[in-house]
């Protein structure tokens, strides 16, 4: 079974009928007929399907060893979507310490939960006669609603600045 996890090897089309590939000696096995391909210099759509995965591989079982993971950025040939094991809205760490200061301005512009004093309605909450359930409901909803929005648009705002 191919898993996304298995080395990439190039597949040989059929010669005779593409008529591309020049005629090879049938004698020789299949790992004899190619010689090893150079990376392209131009960058392609689909050379991420041939790019080595030994470093995500290292990566993952210095992982599940117990070793701790290492702060670093991500490169974009880690970013892969299936079997991946990085994030791929990564923000931090930042490269450039003029990005980190506009990430933090642009974060300005939006409360966060810890700088607003949320103790009277935490308690109202635990209250069980506090709210009705119609209230409760509402609530819920609401803060769904705005948490979601609030760090969509925060996220997509410095995503888009960078």
């Amino acid at each position: 079974m191919l898993t996304w996890d298995d080395e990439v090897t190039p597949t040989p089309s059929n010669s005779a009928s593409s008529g591309l590939l020049p005629n090879r000696d049938a004698k020789h096995p299949l790992s004899q007929a190619h010689a090893p391909v150079s990376q392209p210099a131009l960058r392609t759509l689909d050379d991420v399907a041939i790019a080595p995965i030994a470093p995500i591989a290292a990566a993952a079982s210095a992982q599940s060893a117990g070793q701790p993971a290492v702060a670093r950025r991500v490169s974009a040939a880690d970013k892969r979507i299936i079997n991946g094991h990085t994030d791929v809205n990564q923000l931090v760490p930042f490269k450039y310490k003029w990005a980190w200061e506009k990430y933090l301005a642009t974060c300005a512009n939006h409360w966060m939960p810890q700088e607003v004093n949320m103790n009277r309605d935490i308690a109202l909450w635990k209250d069980p006669n506090g709210l009705t359930e119609d209230e409760r409901r509402i609530i819920k909803r609401n803060l769904g609603f705005f948490v979601t929005a609030d760090s969509l648009a925060a996220n997509n705002i410095v995503l888009g600045t960078y």
